[in-house]
């Protein structure tokens, strides 16, 4: 969500972190036989010498998440004094982490991140994240959408995150415009593109996607199975994005590109934010939390400004000569924790609390981790007369297609997408012009990360 809302313009601001820098005990007992808990309190072993609970906890998010400290805050008015956010640009988390541990100090206690980046301060240089096993329940972690938290396990184990939603792509379109066209909504990849093709000649200057940033490489890669870091080992990633998973990609979206029905920008674009709102977006594959978030039906919403059930929702394409959809997802944050806190007891229960409370989860803009929650964020999503029908079973049903080869990996293979591929298309170049560059640079950037590379599967 962060390049989300970096794109439609809100200011991030980096402050200096004034986390604690006193290292943790492990928790030692266990909380009480029998003892019931509400969201947010965890019957895991808690700390009896581990640390300081009167300590303060410092906490960086992005905007949106203010309403989750708001929240926590609301429902621990005793611990409210204890929590100090900062808005910071977590792209520079990884950065800021190696700062930290070269001066001994700084640490932030609390950080929302997706789990890619905290896979990166993971990494041995780094070593900042706690094991969140001991510290949250079993029966609290069982509730959590299937899948959910794989991304927040390394492969010793540990639980370095919990995540606060997920943000699996689904196809939206527009209803009224499918109706009027006489169009029928596409299930593959192919029938996709053949309407595409006769969107371009029948109705020309109405588009079905967008090109232009990092998340068309999660959008129409991912899906494919293209291997930009498929896991062969605990150091060793699979990468070819010249493999034929990736080639029918690039072949769709160039010809999509060359007859104009995908637009050569991202899809917060002025250009593109116009055509939506002109209702000229037929229909894209996106995350799910482009529902509430980015079509919205609310005067202040970036693509409709009204809700008259003009929002139609499908199950993610698949590809023809595929047994099953995979989709792909775009965002799906998280929240982790500093193994260097000095109140150990007090961040788990922030980040237990903010990623299963139906006070925050249940009201937000994004389709919860934790099950429960996801129940009670369904009625509120039933309220937006935006949509044509209800969204939330495709939702749950695309929430267990995310391709599970898509690893989390510790280098940036979507900055560097955007700097190669869509740097080329800006220069009025073809992707498929660009992908050989890709492939050679997506491989040095992951050995320089640490991993070995192969380049057959």
């Amino acid at each position: 969500m962060k390049k989300l809302l970096a794109l439609i313009g809100a200011t991030l601001v980096i402050a200096t972190a004034c986390g604690t820098s006193t290292p943790s005990s492990a928790p030692a007992d266990s909380a009480a036989p029998g003892e019931s808990t509400a969201p947010g309190e965890s019957t895991a072993p808690a700390p009896s010498a581990a640390g300081d609970e009167t300590a303060p906890i410092t906490v960086w998010i992005d905007p949106t998440r203010q309403a989750a400290v708001d929240a926590f805050k609301a429902a621990n008015p005793d611990k409210a004094a204890l929590i100090k956010v900062e808005v910071v640009d977590r792209n520079l988390f990884p950065a800021k982490v190696l700062l930290f541990n070269n001066i001994g100090k700084g640490w932030p206690d609390v950080v929302f991140a997706e789990p890619e980046i905290v896979s990166q301060v993971a990494d041995a240089s780094r070593d900042f994240p706690l094991d969140l096993k001991p510290w949250v329940a079993q029966d609290i972690l069982d509730q959590f959408a299937p899948g959910a938290n794989a991304p927040c396990t390394l492969p010793d184990g540990r639980l370095v995150c919990l995540r606060n939603d997920l943000a699996q792509n689904v196809l939206w379109y527009n209803k009224p415009l499918m109706d009027q066209f006489g169009y029928e909504v596409p299930m593959t990849w192919e029938d996709f593109a053949a309407l595409g093709e006769r969107l371009a000649t029948e109705h020309p200057g109405y588009v079905i996607g967008a090109f232009g940033d990092g998340q068309a490489l999660n959008a129409y890669f991912w899906p494919s199975q293209c291997p930009t870091g498929q896991s062969k080992g605990p150091a060793t990633v699979y990468i070819n994005v010249l493999a034929p998973e990736c080639e029918r990609v690039v072949k769709m979206f160039d010809r999509l590109i060359e007859i104009g029905v995908v637009a050569k920008v991202g899809p917060f674009d002025p250009a593109f934010i116009k055509l939506a709102n002109d209702d000229k977006l037929l229909m894209m594959e996106v995350a799910n939390w482009y529902g509430e978030y980015v079509f919205g039906g609310k005067a202040d919403s970036t693509y409709y400004k009204q809700a008259n059930g003009q929002l139609g929702i499908a199950p993610p394409l698949k590809w023809q000569d595929e047994d099953q959809a995979w989709t792909g997802a775009q965002g799906g944050a998280a929240w982790t924790v500093s193994r260097h806190t000095a109140n150990p007891k007090l961040a788990t229960d922030f980040v237990t609390f903010v990623t299963t409370a139906n006070e925050y989860q249940g009201t937000g803009p994004t389709f919860p981790a934790y099950a429960p929650a996801a129940d009670v964020w369904a009625k509120t999503v039933a309220g937006n007369k935006v949509y044509a029908t209800d969204p939330i079973p495709v939702m749950k049903e695309s929430a267990a297609l995310v391709d599970p080869l898509w690893e989390n990996v510790r280098y940036d293979r979507s900055a560097l997408f955007t700097t190669v591929v869509i740097g080329a298309l800006t220069e009025g170049n073809t992707i498929a012009s660009a992908m050989q560059a890709f492939q050679d640079q997506l491989v040095k950037l992951a050995e320089a990360s640490g991993y070995e590379v192969v380049t057959q599967p």
